[in-house]
């Protein structure tokens, strides 16, 4: 002790005067010096220790958040993937998937890593209890479980970081007054989800035994949007998925290319192609160099395995990256940009062609190119929140309006309100409507920020056509010239009221996004030619999506008749809402199956008619263009005050199975074909006519068609009975499909001989092309571009010979790649858009993260 420095200046400081003091007595002093070397060395480590636990437990606790931060956001993510996974099942109206059937049970180890509905307190939304999804326990970083499926008990898990989660569902949108859905029945009126995720650090990391934590350290929320999940096709059958075309589907030219090779470039997009015979400017290989010789008027010999849709004939849209209608690939496209069009391909000599950098779905322009049109029926560029938007309704013919056309423009989503559902699941000759099943056409015009509202929802019908309409007051009266926005019944012109108006969008060259339109289609170049339109900067060539005013009906817009469905447009690989809840039967490429019309007896595949609500163009399709109504009939896809409406040729009905191999379910496949009765007059005297769908043939090769009449009852032992099958398993061959009962041999492999119904184009490879009757009927007779459904050997993927891949087979399902809904596309990636309108954090037991309490 004598030695430390702290002695040495302690005995100069004090020392030399107690010494002095008692006289250089020794004794006294050593004693005095002792007791006070020891009192500042306890003063000093008392000091000492203050300043470092100061230090250390804001870095304990600091760390301890963090890590309950980092547990929360893990569950966060958790929630969200289980939310993306089941709307793609939600879409197809497998509500059920939303729910999950096993009860939860914080007891059960067996159950921590399992989703499963507990009851819990709705403090949020309203009194009393309601059924919340909920994942008990799942450790952080944890590789032996999927978190959506039990593997092992959790007491084998040593894991400190763990989360828990709940999903409550509501049928608006939370922050604005929507109501949590407590009752698992109500399932279909889902919009929003809330997912809450509790972090913790040491919760019970080693069974139920050894954690010290009952309260989470951070909780995490974040609210989820229904409608904003698609995904963009790039390819496939009805037109290639693409969102416009130069040549319509049905000319009778030469739309395919004889392909003897082709190139990608380095981010594996397809770069050139090289045809096996001489192309033209504005037509590929004919008719007799693809289908080689004939006898007694027959094929014998073909390639339409080696050819495919000439990419020149199909347009892409790119978004802007400003308001005058610039393009710049470092940017992004901003609220106000414009649409411009751009050819796939152009020629570059005799025999080749190369694809536009514009249309790349992996180029510099990917984010700029594209597209979803959703189940909500917007749509919206890929990964903003930017939706195509047409122009008010100041910009009319009638009324004293603005009467001009003008760009489209990218502006902020609006709300969502369309469901999947339409009139056409009701039973025949009642009075239900889209109303009792869920859709509020009145909320949705209550809201100033609604699709419709904002004049971003569209319907399809030969093109796409807004789903609202403007009608004006009752002629000789005050209100003759008052605009009614999506409201009362709609005319034709009378002496009582003025025609309702309507929009639509076509494509047409301007100077930039800011001159005006002239209502015509042709000027973008009506037929194929080498001329790419413009460059990085605007000009004369310059093509661009053009807004209609509203008008009484459409002019030259690239529309054609109902009666003979030449169109220039393409519902960008998409159904849009169309799917099994609305009768209809969508392909991966987005097209529907179709029978009836100029495609005779033969089913083939086209366009959905898309019916949004409230205008339903289909329903009123005659007086989109311009017709009266003059004739008093009803079809069963529409509503009560529909007139003049013809059949609707992709209104197919059929019963559905549930997941699984054993899921497979016995059906029929019938179109609703007419109707005898009025239902304006007596709605419960109106009856319904049948036509039924079969095959030719129970043979690779053989076409579908249709009977009069309505189907046999099913079986296995005729051709108009199908096994349909949902989501098998990730390996099946059978997802999403229709297997033709009488061939179904219940293998699952790349060995079955069942055949399942295909969307049969050019270029699959390994398809059975028939010979004789069927053989070269394929694609150049009735409908000469669109593809037929045909049965061909059950496969999980067809491959073309471009290598692209594509699912021919599946209808009304999910993407194999995890996307969900009816579309999809040759070679596309799907992606999802989700909404997380808010995300917050909390630390307290008693504050949950955005005060969302169950």
């Amino acid at each position: 002790m004598k030695e430390s420095v702290l002695w040495r200046r302690l005995d100069r400081a004090v020392g030399m005067r107690l010494r002095a003091r008692y006289k250089n007595k020794e004794s006294g002093v050593a004693m005095v010096m002792a007791l006070m070397f020891i009192l500042v060395v306890l003063l000093t480590s008392t000091l000492l220790l203050g300043i470092l636990l100061s230090q250390a437990l804001p870095y304990r606790n600091n760390s301890r958040n963090a890590q309950g931060k980092v547990a929360a956001e893990a569950g966060l993510q958790a929630g969200l993937s289980f939310l993306r996974t089941t709307e793609s099942y939600y879409e197809t109206g497998n509500y059920d998937k939303l729910m999950p059937a096993t009860t939860a049970d914080p007891s059960k180890t067996s159950l921590d890593e399992t989703y499963a509905v507990e009851t819990a307190t709705a403090s949020s939304s309203a009194t009393g209890t309601a059924k919340v999804v909920t994942l008990n326990y799942v450790p952080v970083n944890d590789t032996t479980s999927g978190t959506t499926a039990v593997s092992t008990s959790s007491s084998a898990h040593d894991q400190k970081l763990s989360y828990r989660i709940q999903i409550g569902y509501y049928d608006g949108d939370p922050n604005a007054g929507g109501k949590l859905i407590s009752d698992a029945t109500k399932l279909s009126a889902v919009k929003y989800a809330v997912v809450v995720s509790y972090g913790y650090v040491n919760r019970y990391p080693d069974g139920r035994t050894a954690g010290t934590e009952a309260d989470p350290v951070r909780t995490a929320a974040a609210i989820y949007k229904f409608g904003q999940s698609s995904e963009i096709p790039l390819g496939g059958g009805g037109g290639g998925g693409s969102p416009m075309r130069n040549v319509p589907m049905e000319d009778e030219g030469a739309p395919w290319i004889y392909v003897a090779s082709k190139t990608t470039d380095a981010n594996g997009d397809l770069d050139t192609i090289t045809a096996m015979n001489d192309i033209d400017e504005s037509h590929g290989n004919d008719y007799n160099a693809i289908n080689g010789n004939y006898i007694d008027g027959r094929q014998v010999e073909a390639g339409y395995d080696q050819t495919v849709p000439d990419p020149r004939d199909s347009l892409c849209f790119v978004a802007t990256t400003d308001t005058d209608g610039n393009i710049d690939p470092s940017k992004s496209a901003v609220e106000g940009s414009a649409i411009r069009l751009f050819r796939q391909a152009v020629q570059t000599g005799t025999r080749t062609l190369k694809y536009s950098e514009y249309c790349k779905k992996n180029g510099k322009y990917k984010h700029l190119n594209q597209w979803a049109y959703g189940k909500d029926d917007s749509i919206r560029l890929k990964g903003t929140n930017l939706c195509m938007t047409g122009l008010d309704t100041s910009y009319r013919t009638l009324g004293g309006g603005k009467a001009q056309d003008g760009a489209m423009r990218l502006t902020t989503c609006g709300n969502s309100y369309s469901p999947a559902v339409s009139d056409g699941k009701v039973e025949a000759g009642t009075g239900t409507t889209w109303q009792s099943q869920g859709y509020d056409t009145e909320a949705e015009l209550n809201d100033p920020n609604s699709l419709l509202n904002k004049f971003q929802k569209w319907g399809f019908f030969l093109g796409f056509v807004n789903a609202g309409y403007v009608n004006f007051g009752k002629n000789n009266t005050d209100d003759a010239n008052k605009l009614y926005y999506s409201r009362g019944e709609m005319h034709s012109n009378g002496s009582d009221y003025k025609h309702t108006l309507f929009q639509t969008m076509y494509a047409q060259r301007i100077a930039n996004a800011n001159s005006l339109a002239s209502a015509k289609w042709g000027q973008c170049d009506a037929n194929v030619s080498s001329k790419q339109y413009g460059s990085d900067a605007t000009g004369g060539d310059s093509c661009f999506l053009i807004s209609t005013q509203w008008t009484d009906h459409f002019y030259d817009n690239g529309h054609m008749s109902a009666g003979d469905i030449w169109t220039y447009a393409e519902s960008l690989g998409s159904g849009g809402e169309a799917g099994w809840n609305t009768n209809q039967v969508v392909s991966y490429s987005g097209s529907c199956m179709f029978a009836g019309n100029n495609g005779g007896d033969i089913a083939i595949t086209k366009q959905c008619f898309v019916n949004a609500a409230p205008s339903y163009s289909y329903c009123y399709s005659t007086l989109l263009y311009g017709k009266d109504m003059d004739t008093m009939s009803w079809q069963y896809p529409c509503p009560v005050t529909s007139v003049g409406v013809q059949s609707k040729f992709d209104n197919i009905i059929y019963d559905r199975g549930s997941d699984g191999i054993d899921g497979k379910k016995l059906t029929t496949l019938r179109m609703t074909w007419g109707q005898s009765g009025n239902r304006h007059d007596n709605a419960s005297s109106a009856t319904i006519s049948y036509r039924c769908l079969y095959t030719d043939g129970n043979s690779a090769g053989s076409w579908l068609k249709i009977n009069s009449g309505n189907c046999p009852t099913a079986s296995t032992s005729n051709n108009s009975s199908f096994y349909r099958f949902e989501y098998v398993g990730s390996k099946s061959v059978y997802n999403y499909k229709f297997v033709l009962a009488s061939t179904y041999d219940g293998k699952d492999d790349d060995t079955t001989n069942s055949l399942c119904l295909t969307e049969m184009t050019n270029g699959l490879t390994g398809a059975n092309y028939a010979s004789g009757d069927h053989g070269n009927a394929y694609f150049y007779q009735v409908q000469k571009y669109a593809p037929k459904v045909v049965l061909q050997k059950c496969t999980k993927s067809t491959t073309n010979v471009l290598g692209e891949v594509s699912y021919p087979q599946q209808w009304n399902g999910v993407r194999p790649d995890g996307g969900g809904g009816s579309g999809g596309g040759t070679s596309s990636k799907s992606y999802k858009v989700v909404t997380t309108a808010s995300i917050s954090y909390a630390s307290s037991k008693y504050v949950d993260a955005a005060n969302w309490k169950w």
